[in-house]
């Protein structure tokens, strides 16, 4: 292995507290207001370029996409 990728991802609320979208953080960079398929995507891709580079990745965060 030579080195870990983290993920980070956190839910956006509207007025009436209701999840609405989420925010993924990929090492730093943000992808920020997108949908909870989108996200899934985002993460399916890192876990692939991870896989290719011999990565691990740490995923937080990733239960409230199975909830929404």
């Amino acid at each position: 292995m030579t080195g870990i990728m983290k993920i980070n991802v956190s839910k956006r609320f509207d007025h009436n507290c209701k999840v609405y979208a989420f925010d993924v953080k990929i090492d730093g960079e943000v992808y920020r207001e997108v949908s909870k398929n989108s996200a899934f995507k985002l993460i399916m891709q890192v876990e692939d370029v991870a896989r290719e580079l011999d990565m691990v990745v740490d995923v937080h965060g990733q239960q409230y996409l199975v909830a929404a």
